[in-house]
């Protein structure tokens, strides 16, 4: 019997009637913004009281404190995260898959240089779908998950 998992390295998403596609980071990329992600987010679990998984609420997470992680975030940190996110997803188009960013920083689909909300909709979505496996398992599965969902809604 095979025990073994089999990874998921991509995943197709749909964002304000657009389709795109999430993929996997490298494994050095992706260890990096997982030690990111969780310094901007042991603040505020360090105050979330569970006495099991079972117990976690994601609506008791203070979200005026998890911004404020991310307003501590230097803009060096921010973009890095942000590029590698980007850089990793592609728009699904009839003639084949579009990366969003390229190398160079700059955009490659038309219509999302100025649009903030998708921009920032598909690096949430590009970094918890990259990250959520490790923290599978625990209070953090509940509240990425909670993220996701609340992106994925916010899209226009």
């Amino acid at each position: 019997m095979d025990n073994t998992v089999q990874r998921k390295n991509f995943k197709d998403i749909e964002v304000g009637g657009r389709s795109f596609r999430l993929n996997k980071l490298d494994a050095r990329t992706g260890s990096y913004m997982l030690f990111k992600l969780t310094k901007i987010l042991t603040p505020i679990l360090k105050n979330v009281k569970a006495d099991s998984l079972k117990d976690f609420d994601i609506d008791k997470i203070n979200l005026t404190e998890l911004a404020g992680s991310l307003f501590d975030l230097p803009e060096e940190e921010f973009r890095y995260i942000q590029d590698n996110c980007l850089q990793r997803v592609e728009e699904t188009l009839p003639s084949g898959g579009a990366q969003v960013l390229n190398k160079y920083g700059e955009f490659e689909v038309s219509d999302i240089e100025f649009d903030t909300a998708l921009v920032m909709n598909l690096t949430i979505q590009s970094l918890v779908f990259n990250v959520s496996g490790f923290f599978e398992d625990s209070p953090l599965a509940s509240m990425l998950k909670g993220l996701n969902i609340s992106q994925q809604n916010s899209a226009t």
